[in-house]
């Protein structure tokens, strides 16, 4: 498996790479809750209405404990909290709860160090961190038969 892209040209004027290409991502589709639901059940004894039962206690839960300022951590997927959107004050003093004007999730992807073999000078392993949900991906460019069919990933969380 890998994920595709397509080239596209930057068309911004004035900026300094309006006309270079770039890759950008597609999606190549949706896939829902119970979709998962019905291929986790393949490959485990858990049944599809099981695993559907678990996801939405799974949602309960972690609405739960986000409304009561956790950070709710779902090992090697990544972590969730809530973020504001608030005015500033001058003075700490005239910042109050009427000054956030909305909310939003975070997630921040879990990561994991992949060492490349090599030590630093300081006697430290040398690698690079890695999304645990992206260990071991590649690209593809898109075939052009496909285009039609697949939606740009821009603006959407990577």
């Amino acid at each position: 498996m890998a994920i595709f892209y397509r080239k596209q040209q930057f068309k911004i004027e004035g900026s300094q790479s309006y006309g270079k290409w770039f890759g950008k991502a597609v999606s190549m589709g949706d896939v829902d809750t119970r979709q998962l639901a019905e291929e986790i059940s393949h490959s485990t004894t858990v049944t599809r209405s099981d695993i559907m039962a678990v996801l939405i206690e799974l949602f309960e839960a972690m609405k739960r404990h986000l409304q009561a300022s956790h950070t709710v951590v779902l090992d090697e997927i990544g972590s969730f909290k809530v973020g504001i959107k608030c005015k500033a004050t001058e003075k700490a003093e005239d910042f109050t709860s009427s000054k956030i004007s909305g909310y939003r999730v975070l997630f921040k992807p879990d990561t994991k160090f992949v060492a490349n073999g090599q030590i630093s000078l300081k006697g430290k392993r040398k690698g690079s961190f890695v999304k645990s949900l992206l260990e071991g991906v590649k690209a593809e460019e898109l075939p052009s038969a496909t285009t039609d069919t697949a939606e740009s990933t821009e603006g959407k969380t990577d």
